[in-house]
């Protein structure tokens, strides 16, 4: 038997096209991002994700499956921890005490991201498995958006309003209680579409991709959240690049899309469009909050004023990602979070080079949702939104998966002495 020969069937084990889910663990992902959506209100500063449920049920049920893939992890998320234990410590060496806001938002938020993390690349151990959780994901944002844009087409015609709505009714936020995160996790669906949904295997046929264009489309726009349209515009303009046709679809699409969304919402539509776009007040209490974040940047430019201790100066969120890790953590906590984000691109690219024809798709389409979640942290704190780190676990687990792949492929190329017996 010569090498090569050999190992053939060795080189499809990290693409294995199997039907089976795995396990506990399998079902309890499966589970969590099919309910990434769903939030409930606990007290003005504190909201419960169902997801977590299944979260907290894995180290119960499914202690022993957890696994370290070692290429998923790497030394940003040890720094990432890291920074949060010193801003832990500076804000309890200020304050003289710990707030639930840093204790319970913060630090144990991060555990239960980096939980997370840990069991959706641990659930990941064939192509086939990114490919099922990002279809439970999408087919949940969906199946959860066709309600939310009745519930806002009521309110818009009726006056009817539900928790669907915010603000009055006038703008959509669905099960996420507020419309710039769900106009982030609508846009992370809808890239995830379009980039998936090409090549050998499409992650969807054309009549649902349309199904998903439609309303995923009239929901993100339904938010009003011109950070959530930004977003969208990064990811579309970097699939644009990667491939070029998509550009004058994209286009005709649009054209045809507005044309038939006015005639549907009729002409006070444009009226109430112009006013939702601009909230100018809203624009201006934004940079005022970006200006006492850099001021606080400026008094404690190291390691920063403590974790919370912006929310507790001004009883608000800065509005920006990376101006809250400079606030809180210095420009040392802003040099973490810029390489811990920027090593997903690197592991995002290295695996879409290197992934097989059938899988190029998935990496693509997590790179445009990896791009769209950091051009929403511009304009909201999403650090903390777990659809963002259901996209990095799966770039970890799909780059693991690549250099599988590639370690494979090296050893097919070595013969051994005895293979030629």
């Amino acid at each position: 038997m010569t090498a090569a020969g050999r190992d053939a069937s060795t080189l499809s084990s990290p693409v294995a096209t199997s039907e089976r889910w795995p396990d506990v663990l399998g079902f309890l992902v499966a589970g969590y991002a099919a309910l990434l959506p769903y939030q409930v209100s606990v007290t003005h500063d504190l909201n419960f994700a169902l997801a977590d449920c299944c979260l907290i049920l894995i180290p119960l049920l499914a202690p022993g499956q957890l696994k370290c893939r070692s290429h998923a992890w790497g030394i940003w998320h040890m720094a990432l921890v890291l920074v949060f234990a010193a801003g832990t410590l500076i804000s309890a060496l200020n304050t003289g005490t710990l707030s639930r806001y840093a204790l319970l938002n913060k630090d144990a938020g991060l555990i239960l991201l980096l939980l997370s993390y840990a069991a959706i690349t641990s659930a990941v151990s064939e192509w086939d498995d990114v490919r099922r959780i990002l279809r439970v994901f999408t087919v949940g944002v969906v199946a959860q958006n066709v309600v939310a844009v009745g519930a806002f087409l009521a309110a818009y015609f009726f006056g009817i309003e539900t928790p669907l709505t915010s603000y009055g009714g006038v703008r959509l936020s669905g099960m996420m209680l507020d419309a710039n995160a769900y106009g982030g996790l609508l846009v992370l669906a809808l890239v995830i579409c379009e980039g998936a949904s090409w090549g050998p295997e499409p992650m969807f046929s054309r009549l649902s991709l349309l199904f998903c264009r439609i309303s995923l489309g009239m929901g993100i726009l339904f938010t009003f959240s011109r950070s959530t349209w930004v977003s969208l515009a990064l990811a579309f303009l970097v699939l644009c690049v990667v491939r070029r046709g998509m550009a004058i679809r994209f286009a005709l699409a649009g054209v045809i899309g507005v044309s038939f969304l006015l005639l549907f919402m009729g002409q006070r539509f444009l009226d109430f469009f112009e006013c939702m776009a601009a909230r100018p007040e809203q624009g201006d209490s934004r940079f005022v909050l970006m200006r006492d974040a850099l001021a606080q940047f400026a008094r404690h430019p190291i390691l920063g004023d403590g974790l919370g201790s912006f929310f507790y100066a001004e009883g608000v969120v800065v509005h920006n990602t990376a101006l809250w890790f400079l606030a809180d953590f210095g420009i040392l906590g802003l040099i973490v979070l810029i390489g811990y984000l920027g090593s997903f691109f690197t592991m995002g690219w290295f695996a879409y080079r290197y992934a097989p024809p059938r899988e190029k798709p998935l990496m693509l389409a997590l790179l445009l949702a990896h791009t769209a979640m950091l051009g929403l942290a511009m304009g909201i704190e999403a650090f903390y939104q777990r659809h963002w780190w259901l996209v990095v676990a799966l770039i970890g687990a799909g780059y693991s998966l690549a250099r599988q792949q590639v370690g494979s492929r090296r050893t097919s190329r070595l013969n051994f002495p005895g293979d030629h017996q």
